[in-house]
């Protein structure tokens, strides 16, 4: 029996999702939720695998993504989304997803899909650049507890701040970033936020 949750905020892309599910003629339990903290709670809930929209509230982007397979690493996660954009599914790839359907495709092509990835197969289209990305593996370097300072320093907080947030020492903040800054290969906040805005996936 597959655990899935499906996590997108569009209510008739979750009902597609959940008929393609069906169609694959493997039992299914599946679960619906249309934010990505809700996406969390049911992880941390059900252990299952995840059809995650990469545009979705509390998540616009590749960030999202980063913080999952570095939270929960064994999340088996398929990527469902409106961009098409070749360096998108390039980098979902390189972040161990198991799949990418794009919206635009058909219900029989979900089925497909998601049948591949059940039977242990990795399911992408064919059009992808799967040549790699060196700040997606730098990013994909970064703790945990490293990518919550990193967004809330693109969020423009300050190191006080972003201890409150954390519930950690000042010290220990500093400790972070420069962590972080050293890993990205970086030398200030500026550069740190326009790396996160680069993972943002335009409307």
């Amino acid at each position: 029996m597959y655990h899935v949750v499906i996590a997108d905020d569009h209510p008739l892309f979750r009902r597609a999702l959940r008929d393609a599910l069906t169609d694959t003629g493997h039992p299914c339990d599946i679960s619906e939720c249309e934010t990505f903290d809700q996406a969390i709670e049911q992880i941390e809930e059900k252990d299952p695998d995840l059809l995650l929209d990469l545009k979705m509230p509390g998540n616009s982007g590749l960030f999202g993504l980063m913080r999952l397979r570095s939270e929960y690493p064994q999340l088996a996660i398929v990527i469902v989304s409106a961009s098409e954009d070749s360096s998108v599914i390039a980098n979902v790839r390189q972040l161990g997803t198991l799949g990418f359907i794009p919206k635009s495709c058909s219900i029989d092509h979900m089925t497909q899909a998601l049948d591949q990835v059940m039977k242990g197969h990795l399911s992408f289209p064919e059009f992808v650049d799967r040549q790699s990305n060196a700040m997606t593996d730098k990013l994909a370097s970064l703790t945990p507890q490293q990518l919550r300072v990193l967004h809330l320093i693109a969020e423009g907080a300050l190191n006080k701040q972003i201890g409150y947030a954390l519930n950690i020492k000042e010290t220990t903040v500093k400790s972070h970033i420069s962590d972080i800054f050293r890993k990205l290969d970086i030398n200030n906040r500026t550069q740190a936020a326009l790396i996160v805005q680069q993972l943002d996936i335009p409307d």
